[in-house]
């Protein structure tokens, strides 16, 4: 596909909550747009919105108004089932919490999310944590792993079904600022090596160096 070509796209998109008798515009108008292979690197304070961005443009939560496309599709207007398989097989998502399910192994929690199974998914599942540098850990639970390894369990698993779009919510929030920027260091190969077309939300300023573009967002408006 031709790298200039636009990927993801929001028009006029807005995401009201109540809270009491207030209504809270957390995504007030934004209008953004990535080309495929961009690296976006969203920075805003705690409470500026832009987690709920992010969970809007990967399909987990409903816009109050707007348009969110992903390769032109208006995901806004598809039916639940068709979201589903949308976020399972074009969007890998990592989080800051790592999400990792405690009474599985590295792989097991990797092999677990895989969309479309075959007889080749052990070796699909090894290439995955070898990719992250993680496939001496393959058969650890997450109880025996750093911070830094679970993070890099749930890159191999947002990896897995080779998505074209990784969305990372605060992937160094729960780490030192050494293995943080290691994580970031690996996503930013990702999007310089393997093509994948990355947002990483943060609050950190040191992960613009690694941004192709950058935004700032605060009350829900994209300020820069």
């Amino acid at each position: 596909m031709d790298k200039n070509s636009t990927i993801i796209k929001t028009i006029k998109l807005v995401k009201k909550y109540r809270q009491g008798n207030k209504t809270i515009n957390a995504v007030d108008n934004v209008n953004l747009e990535m080309k495929r292979g961009d690296l976006l690197v969203v920075i805003g304070p705690s409470g500026s919105g832009k987690s709920t961005l992010m969970q809007l443009i990967g399909g987990l939560d409903h816009p109050s108004s707007g348009e969110i496309e992903i390769n032109g599709v208006d995901i806004s207007k598809i039916s639940e089932r068709k979201l589903t398989e949308l976020r399972r097989e074009k969007i890998g998502f990592i989080f800051q919490n790592f999400n990792l399910i405690p009474t599985l192994t590295a792989a097991q929690n990797v092999e677990a999310v895989i969309a479309k199974r075959s007889r080749d998914d052990q070796r699909k599942v090894l290439a995955a944590l070898k990719q992250v540098g993680l496939e001496q850990r393959a058969h650890h639970l997450p109880s025996l792993l750093s911070g830094g390894e679970q993070q890099r369990v749930a890159i191999a698993r947002a990896l897995i079904n080779e998505p074209d779009i990784i969305l990372a919510d605060e992937p160094t929030g729960n780490l030192d600022s050494k293995t943080g920027e290691d994580i970031i260091r690996i996503l930013s190969e990702l999007n310089t090596q393997h093509g994948k077309t990355v947002m990483i939300i943060t609050h950190s300023e040191y992960v613009r160096k690694f941004a192709s573009k950058v935004i700032e967002i605060k009350d829900g408006n994209i300020t820069s």
